[in-house]
């Protein structure tokens, strides 16, 4: 439905709008009338006068694309923005259990990092596996599938990832765990583990895979947080969308008309069922 209701052709005063986009702060003023301002406009008479057109007044309407951005950026902002503060609440909640899981598990799983490299360092002796392995001829070095990562600038092993991974991981490396040394590894031993794997190395491959797990946990937090974040988008776009469909929506526009020769202003009151 579309009301359109003309102006006095001078107004003059202050005709108390109080917001006024495409308009502008010149309706505030006392002596300027609504006629004066569109005789100063009428140059546009000969043209497009719909920069005269201005939105002064609208309700009720909810921009999909705005809802989603808000959701996907912070889950539950879209649904806020359409006025579901319940669904807003438990999206954000939702949001902040995952995170929290995160930072927990994430904090479990460097501490455990820790403790099974403190434990290694303490029971695994490189120095055993170092003098064993240079007393191998060449020939049966390269039957073996690993190497120790090494620094022989320094003489010492690089303690970083790949060998706190080798010690635990191939059995080539069960040579400097208490009693390895006792029974080197033969290449294609399947039952080798099993037989004489010591107990300080399978206490450190326990502690490798519960740290591992924690960092695990930790990931899927994050994906299931990105999950959310997905899902709440689409739901506050929805959401608007229903919003828009099913709420009235009114707008009130001041419209600039020739009539007479003259420019008009006329009001137009717009209502959407």
């Amino acid at each position: 439905m579309i009301l359109i209701l003309a102006a006095p052709s001078a107004w003059s005063g202050a005709v108390g709008i109080v917001k006024s986009n495409s308009v502008g702060d010149q309706f505030l003023t006392d002596r300027l009338t609504m006629q004066k301002y569109f005789d100063r406009k009428s140059i546009l008479a000969d043209k497009d006068a719909s920069d005269l057109n201005g939105d002064i007044y609208e309700y009720g309407v909810k921009s999909p694309f705005k809802a989603f951005l808000f959701s996907l950026a912070i889950p539950g902002a879209g649904e806020y923005y359409n006025g579901q503060k319940i669904r807003a609440g438990a999206f954000l909640a939702v949001d902040a259990i995952f995170w929290s899981g995160f930072f927990i598990y994430h904090s479990k799983g460097a501490n455990m990092e820790k403790d099974y490299k403190a434990y290694a360092n303490a029971n695994y002796s490189w120095q055993e596996f170092i003098a064993w392995w240079d007393q191998l001829p060449e020939a049966q070095k390269e039957v073996y599938s690993h190497r120790m990562p090494y620094d022989y600038t320094n003489n010492i092993p690089i303690f970083n990832r790949e060998y706190y991974e080798n010690i635990g991981k191939y059995d080539q490396f069960q040579i400097g765990w208490p009693g390895g040394l006792n029974h080197p590894f033969i290449p294609g031993d399947s039952l080798y583990e099993q037989t004489y794997m010591p107990a300080e190395r399978r206490t450190y491959l326990d502690m490798r895979k519960k740290s591992n797990d924690y960092f695990t946990t930790a990931t899927t937090m994050v994906m299931i947080s990105i999950a959310n974040h997905i899902v709440s988008a689409f739901d506050a776009a929805i959401g608007a969308k229903r919003f828009n469909k099913g709420s009235k929506q009114y707008s009130l526009n001041v419209d600039a008309r020739q009539v007479n020769g003259k420019t008009m202003p006329f009001l137009v009151f717009e209502a959407k069922f």
